[in-house]
Parts: C-alpha cells; sequence; structure tokens
C-alpha cells in the first residue's frame, strides 16, 4: 500500500483487489471500482468461535459447553443419595438380623422382671393370689410387655404353635438357662418340657398360639401370642 494513493486500502481490511481491464467483458462476479478500474470481492474467511465459559470442576480441569464429559452431581445431591443408601442397607441388616438371629437383639428389647413384679419402673401390675387347688391355667398378673400365669403344678408341657416361622425362646426362671431356644417353621407345633419350677416364653414373631397341659391334660390356650412379649408360668404347687 503506498500512502496518499486514492486506491489505498487499509491492512486491516479483508477484502482482495483484483485489476480490472475495461475491455474486458465483466463476468458479473465483484463490484467494478470506477476509480482505480478493480474488481472488489468480499472473502471471509471461516474463524472458529471458542466456547464462551467454562465450569472448574473439583478436580481442577475446565468443563466447556458441548463437551462430552459429564457434570458431576452437586455436593448436597450426592450427600443425600449416599446418607439414604447407608440408612437403607442398615435397616436390611437389622431385618436379617431380626428375622434370623432375634437373640442378638434381646439386650436391647426390654428387661423381665420377676414374676409378679413390673418390668420397668413406674408401670403398674395386678397381682392375685390363685387358688391351692386350681386345675387349670390362670392369669394373675400383667404389664404392657409380660404377662404372668400361674399353672396346676409341674411338670407341665408348653404347646407352641406358629403360623409363621417364628424364633422362641423357653427359659427357666430359677435357673436362667434356656430350656429351648430355636427358630419353628410355619405350621409346625413344638412342645416344650418344663421340669420344675418357673418358666418363661417369649416368641419373636406375631400370631403363634400356645397350648398349656399338666399331667397330660389341657390346662390352658393363650389363641395369640403377642410379638416380643414375655409369658411367665409358675407352678401353684411343687
Amino acid at each position: 500500500m503506498v500512502p496518499g494513493r486514492p486506491d489505498a486500502v487499509p491492512a486491516t481490511s479483508r477484502t482482495a483487489i483484483t485489476p480490472f481491464e475495461s475491455n474486458t467483458e465483466w463476468s458479473g462476479e465483484g463490484a467494478i471500482d470506477a476509480r482505480g478500474g478493480t474488481a472488489v470481492t468480499a472473502e471471509i474467511p471461516a474463524v472458529p468461535v471458542a466456547p464462551a465459559y467454562g465450569v472448574l470442576l473439583p478436580d481442577g480441569s475446565i468443563w466447556y459447553p458441548g463437551s462430552k464429559r459429564k457434570l458431576p452431581a452437586p455436593t448436597l445431591l450426592r450427600v443425600t443419595v449416599w446418607t439414604l443408601a447407608f440408612l437403607v442397607a442398615l435397616a436390611g441388616a437389622g431385618l436379617v438380623v431380626e428375622h434370623y438371629h432375634p437373640s442378638w437383639t434381646n439386650p436391647l428389647r426390654h428387661v423381665v422382671g420377676t414374676p409378679g413384679q413390673a418390668a420397668n419402673p413406674g408401670t403398674s401390675t395386678v397381682t392375685t393370689r390363685p387358688p391351692a387347688a386350681s386345675t387349670v391355667m390362670k392369669e394373675i398378673s400383667h404389664t404392657f410387655n409380660s404377662v404372668t400365669y400361674s399353672v396346676p403344678g409341674v411338670p407341665f408341657v408348653l404347646a407352641i404353635k406358629t403360623t409363621q416361622r417364628c424364633y422362641v425362646v423357653v427359659r427357666a426362671l430359677t435357673t436362667k438357662t434356656n430350656l429351648f431356644g430355636a427358630t419353628i417353621g410355619a405350621g409346625v407345633t413344638q412342645s416344650v418340657l418344663v421340669p420344675s419350677g418357673s418358666s418363661s416364653l417369649e416368641a419373636y414373631a406375631g400370631g403363634s398360639s400356645l397350648s398349656v397341659s399338666f399331667l397330660g391334660k389341657p390346662v390352658g390356650t393363650i389363641a395369640v401370642l403377642r410379638y416380643a412379649v414375655t409369658y411367665n408360668f409358675i407352678p401353684a404347687t411343687s
């Protein structure tokens, strides 16, 4: 470019200048510069456009719109999802333990008091003395989580009939030992002999029933054993 010439074009222009002869037939492309006898054609090259913004990721990299890489979920959402997953796993483990090993959770359930005495302070109990010559099983006391019965004498038999899979514990109250402790299948009748002294029974599934017999004769029944309720049996005569 020569300064001062009328056909001078700034250096920043994106147009190309080509000579044009007046006696040459014009092809119709471009525009004729009458002053210099040249044809001006516009050729704007394609300029790639960079992303307008980016997102700084925790690992130090940058994510741009249109990238195939997925943005991580918000921290609050991830914490919430993992917390819910942990609670679901914990509840599932508790259900497995409750179903297959309910005795593991005995320390967390309740404290069994002595017959005729409330298991927890502040609970009311109703106690009566059974007749000495009674030949049937009678209820003599109860609280919200235990019931005490009188049976005619020992030895007596507790027959548990299940309607579903159930873990049952029969314990001798005098020696604090288990006379029976196992899971009974559905629709099974399990008999447990109590040779002497008082005993207790706990069923860790609702719906089962109990029949008590003395000297080979039925003396009483419990139509429905409640879940995790202690049933105490005290012989009237030894």
